[in-house]
């Protein structure tokens, strides 16, 4: 079948003209990925971002417009390559792509303990996140303290004045000085 055949296929409910068409176009998503660089991610990222604008040019295509699908398609890869590479670089996402995650940083609430080897590194890194706390406010202490026992938001919130926002908003700022001191 063509391309245009499969694409009108696909748009009917047809799931294995979409598998089709991804796994015929799947080399033009690794050649294209393979001259970018994702900072903050890896190859397989890139690959899937491909994959996303593979698929959106799957639905997008119109076939009244005098253009050949593969043209089109390689357009709408490269074009979604870019934004994630444009998104990574701009740094807006940069908190999420560095964050630390305190649930690691406990052993009472990353459940570890069911393997020793698990149990020590676990306890030994709360150890280093209690070090390095020495550095936060009081509230900010408090409010780590009960998030690390296993508490909710908003329990934190009812034991400390303030509610949920300002308990996220020093989760967040605690996240940040324990990442930079790192």
């Amino acid at each position: 079948m063509t391309d245009e055949e499969l694409i009108i296929c696909s748009r009917n409910g047809d799931a294995d003209a979409t598998d089709t068409l991804l796994t015929r176009y799947k080399s033009a998503v690794l050649r294209c990925a393979r001259s970018f660089f994702l900072s903050g991610g890896g190859r397989d990222d890139l690959i899937q971002e491909g994959m996303i604008g593979l698929y959106r040019a799957i639905l997008r295509y119109d076939p009244t417009k005098n253009s050949v699908f593969k043209s089109f398609a390689a357009l709408c890869i490269r074009r979604q390559i870019i934004d994630a590479v444009r998104k990574s670089n701009s740094g807006k996402n940069y908190a999420l792509n560095t964050y630390i995650s305190l649930e690691d940083s406990c052993p009472l609430a990353s459940g570890a303990g069911e393997n020793p080897e698990e149990r020590l590194i676990g306890e030994e890194t709360y150890l280093e996140v209690i070090e390095r706390s020495k550095n936060l406010s009081k509230l900010e202490r408090l409010i780590l303290e009960r998030y690390l026992s296993g508490k909710t938001y908003a329990e934190i919130a009812a034991e400390i004045t303030g509610g949920e926002k300002s308990v996220d908003n020093a989760l967040q700022r605690i996240r940040k000085k324990l990442k930079v001191e790192s």
